[in-house]
């Protein structure tokens, strides 16, 4: 199983420091870092650095392991309010609600907040 996968069902923890080879739990944007780390990939810390580091991408040339970002999903004071990592062109692997979790961004919650793609630079 690959590394972002082999984190299913792992506790979200609002405000979880992605640390060490085996986290407690993540929220949404310390797992997109987490998982990039393990490829040598440096991501800042928030969902909002998150979206300011990569390149925008048209949803149309999404692929697995670019990131999803969305807004208003709490009051952050903040545009970007969450971050998922895509693993096909409708389907997200995410921290959210009570764990790490696969979700389709074309339910009517997540369509609402979709905000755009992004891909690391």
């Amino acid at each position: 199983m690959e590394v972002r996968q082999a984190q299913l069902g792992k506790p979200y923890i609002f405000g979880a420091a992605s640390v060490g080879d085996n986290p407690k739990g993540f929220d949404c944007s310390s797992y997109t870092q987490w998982v990039l780390a393990k490829s040598g990939i440096k991501l800042p810390r928030t969902a909002q650095t998150q979206w300011d580091a990569t390149k925008r991408i048209d949803a149309n040339d999404v692929k697995a392991g670019d990131l999803v970002f969305f807004h208003g999903t709490y009051n952050a004071g903040t545009y970007i309010t969450h971050v998922g990592m895509m693993l096909n062109k409708t389907k997200m692997i995410n921290a959210s609600g009570k764990e790490v979790k696969y979700t389709e961004i074309t339910n009517s919650y997540w369509s609402a907040h979709l905000a755009g793609f992004g891909r690391v630079k």
